[in-house]
């Protein structure tokens, strides 16, 4: 299955013989049979002609739509679905405290405990008092997650994380970046896309395994568009998205220094370069201490199966993704840990 990215602003789609093609100033670029689209990604104001929409949604192909800062527009969706298969499973979970209390630590603690790693990852050459203090307090509230007494008490613990945090992914853009390429208003940009393409694929994920995005433990609707769809992106947020735009902003600034960049490129090649890099961090590989050797992709996958298993009963508690890193290779590249939460509400 294909993503297709559509990032030239006069491009079209066609429907010929089962295919979908993509031309581009009269050129055939793409060519791939509609049942092996996963989801179409589109970059600007590129109309899809009443072919295109009919066939995308009788395939269930989803659509995102992107400006060109890669600003979230809307989805291409058909409305006329069937309800989730487990919403009745998800609205009975939802009046349960002691699931719910369980589960919102477990995810939380493996959002930390990635932070963290990622930051022991990317401070071995380079720290500072940010990503020092980050680390420390990360491993502190880590440490003080089962005293909290309510879920909005782990929602409090879980922002304070990220206040320190992105303090020190700031500090380590501005170490890694001295490219003139890449300037603030840029890798902030790819940050945000690397959410929205995240958040896109796991969604995908969250409506084929027949949940109901809008019935979320964490995160409210009021606040977040598919609150369950953050849910699941908070234990992958670091080690996929932060890694990738840090190694993105990180190379091209040495390709800069090292004469092969005239600091003069175009902010659409940039974005197809990430795209590719993104992709390539979505197949690289891990080792899953239940599946074995699995690429990102299917990590994803794993946790959302995870989730459904626990909330149909068929295992104990959700165990959330934690990461290791093997300093020898600068790496994630084993997913080990577990972490048990308490199972009943602890009073302080």
């Amino acid at each position: 299955m294909s993503t297709i990215y559509i990032t030239e602003q006069d491009a079209m789609l066609k429907i010929q013989h089962h295919y979908l093609k993509v031309f581009h100033q009269q050129k055939q670029c793409i060519s791939i049979r509609i049942s092996n689209v996963s989801q179409i990604i589109i970059f600007g104001n590129i109309p899809l002609p009443r072919e295109v929409i009919k066939t995308v949604l009788a395939h269930q192909i989803p659509v995102l739509y992107l400006t060109q800062d890669s600003e979230y527009i809307g989805r291409l969706e058909n409305t006329s679905q069937q309800p989730a298969k487990y919403l009745i499973h998800q609205r009975r979970r939802a009046r349960d405290v002691e699931f719910n209390r369980a589960t919102a630590e477990s995810i939380i603690w493996a959002k930390l405990h990635n932070q963290n790693i990622f930051l022991q990852s990317w401070t071995r050459h380079h720290t500072s008092l940010a990503t020092q203090r980050a680390s420390n307090y990360l491993m502190l509230l880590m440490d003080n997650l089962a005293l909290a007494t309510s879920l909005d008490e782990l929602r409090q613990y879980s922002q304070e994380a990220d206040n320190v945090y992105y303090c020190a992914i700031a500090s380590l853009l501005n170490f890694y970046n001295g490219c003139p390429q890449t300037t603030a208003k840029r890798i902030r940009r790819f940050l945000n896309l690397g959410n929205q393409l995240l958040h896109q694929y796991i969604y995908t994920l969250v409506n084929t395994a027949g949940l109901h995005p809008d019935y979320a433990i964490l995160h409210h609707d009021t606040d977040h568009e598919l609150p369950l769809v953050w849910d699941f992106l908070a234990e992958f947020h670091a080690p996929i998205v932060d890694d990738l735009v840090l190694n993105f902003a990180r190379n091209l600034s040495n390709s800069h220094s090292n004469g092969n960049g005239n600091g003069k490129t175009q902010p659409r090649t940039l974005l197809q370069r990430f795209l590719q890099h993104w992709e390539a961090k979505l197949r690289t590989f891990v080792l899953h201490p239940y599946a074995g050797e699995v690429s990102y992709r299917q990590c994803i996958d794993l946790q959302v199966r995870e989730y459904l298993a626990c909330l149909l009963g068929d295992i104990e508690y959700y165990r959330p993704l934690a990461l290791k890193f093997h300093p020898q290779d600068s790496s994630f590249t084993n997913i080990a840990e577990t972490h048990k939460p308490a199972l009943t509400l602890v009073k302080k």
